[in-house]
């Protein structure tokens, strides 16, 4: 796997006995990726998983699964001879980060209301004061990508995710912030007002699939998700195709511009599943963007798929990360 050189390989116990070790997870909707990471930020080889998970299912189900993957990476880290000093988890939202309880209702909705802080400690039989924190999911990636990725060395970054919604991050000085000049009410760019609805009703899985089907209509297939409709476009030069992820960057462009210059951005990294068709509209993106005074750099996430897994980390590390409490919509 194109990760393994980042992987932390030890031959002897005293080495690792000298460094401490977080266990991250990062959630989705279909899947729990997770993964054991030092303090160093090095994934410890073979301690990566990914996991099947029933979003829909009962509380028992989802809660059940979650402590399966903890207890498996948390018996891989004894077998390196580490010790966990913590739990970070990237959680979409809507979450009450501060006191561990999920306010979701469109998935995970059978554990609303429920403190699963106190579940995992109960269930893995861990001490009180234990460390468990979460994070929004896009916060967690815009963290992995400003400690381990392309985004290392710039002091004001914005951080999208680009995948079933648009998710969003700002970060000055390496800190996470949800308010002030070019930050959107709770630092979500997908739901400011675009058109007739949000910017997410566009840039997004959902506009990219619409927007395909207007533009192709017969020669369109219902099977033809993102990953089907942007390799038309790498690979055969379809025209419908590229035009989609063209607009995709001219709109981006649009929406970001304002956003960015009143910021003082310095960078813009782009994570989640569609990202990794930076190609297709990364030329206009670029071009429209390239007169914001303070940007040097626009990229594709160094880590799309484990950028979240080491900001999950990151902030059982970081022991000054702020609570935000309550923080999300509900797709």
């Amino acid at each position: 796997m194109k990760w393994l050189s980042e992987t932390a390989r030890y031959s002897k116990r005293g080495e690792r006995a000298k460094e401490k070790c977080a266990l991250a997870l990062d959630v989705g909707g279909t899947f729990l990726k997770s993964a054991v990471i030092t303090s160093k930020g090095l994934l410890l080889e073979k301690t990566f998983q990914k996991t099947p998970i029933d979003s829909q299912g009962s509380a028992e189900t989802i809660v059940g699964t979650f402590t399966r993957v903890f207890k498996v990476a948390l018996q891989k880290a004894e077998e390196f001879g580490f010790g966990v000093v913590g739990i970070g988890i990237g959680m979409p939202g809507p979450f009450d980060y501060g006191e561990g309880i999920s306010l979701m209702e469109h998935k995970y909705a059978s554990i609303y209301g429920l403190n699963v802080k106190r579940e995992f400690i109960q269930r893995l039989d861990l001490e009180e004061d234990f460390s468990i924190r979460f994070e929004n999911d896009a916060w967690t990636f815009l963290r992995g990508e400003a400690w381990r990725g392309a985004a290392q060395g710039y002091n004001r970054i914005v951080g999208l995710t680009l995948g079933t919604g648009l998710g969003s991050a700002f970060m000055v000085d390496d800190e996470i912030v949800i308010e002030g000049p070019g930050v959107p009410p709770h630092a979500w760019v997908g739901a400011l007002p675009y058109d007739d609805g949000i910017v997410e009703d566009k840039i997004s899985r959902r506009g990219i699939i619409a927007r395909y089907r207007e533009l192709a209509g017969n020669s369109s297939s219902e099977n033809e998700d993102v990953k089907e409709i942007a390799l038309k476009g790498l690979k055969y030069g379809d025209k419908n195709s590229l035009q989609v992820f063209g607009e995709l960057g001219s709109t981006l462009a649009q929406v970001m511009k304002p956003l960015l210059s009143n910021f003082k951005a310095e960078c813009l990294v782009l994570g989640g599943q569609i990202s990794k068709s930076f190609s297709l509209f990364e030329a206009p993106l670029k071009k429209q963007l390239r007169s914001v005074p303070s940007f040097k750099k626009i990229t594709r996430a160094r880590f799309i798929d484990l950028s979240a897994l080491y900001g999950a980390a990151k902030i059982v590390f970081q022991k000054n990360v702020k609570s935000w409490g309550v923080i999300g919509v509900d797709e």
